[in-house]
């Protein structure tokens, strides 16, 4: 993979929900947390870890807003080359991100922070 090494320092906002999404990262060095559109923090990317890929493979917008803990080193890959990745993948590499992916995506709607204010099944 031809690097194209992006740094940010602690603190800093990646992405923003709604925002474009022109590129996914393979994180090299740090940590980055993933917080939903309800502001709720929903995990953590670590070192070698891929984000930034589910909404490019969704053909969405950004999901979630991504934010450096660490001072952090990633490699940007650029969405034309991660849509050519994954269209030369198998179809059952495809079919279970896309169902992975959709169940991430519907997760955030059925969160809840104080689970005590969830109805009581009969």
């Amino acid at each position: 993979m031809n690097e194209d090494l992006v740094y940010w320092k602690a603190g800093e906002t990646i992405y923003n929900f709604n925002d474009e999404s022109d590129f996914a990262y393979l994180l090299k060095k740090g940590e980055i947390q993933i917080i939903s559109d309800k502001n709720i923090k929903v995990g953590f990317i670590n070192e070698n870890e891929v984000f930034g890929e589910q909404s490019i493979l969704l053909g969405t917008r950004r999901t979630v807003t991504a934010k450096a803990t660490k001072d952090s080193e990633a490699v940007k890959i650029p969405k034309e080359r991660l849509l050519g990745e994954y269209e030369n993948s198998p179809i059952l590499i495809k079919a279970i991100l896309r169902s992975t992916y959709c169940r991430l995506t519907n997760l955030d709607h059925i969160l809840q922070t104080d689970l005590t204010s969830m109805p009581d099944e009969k």
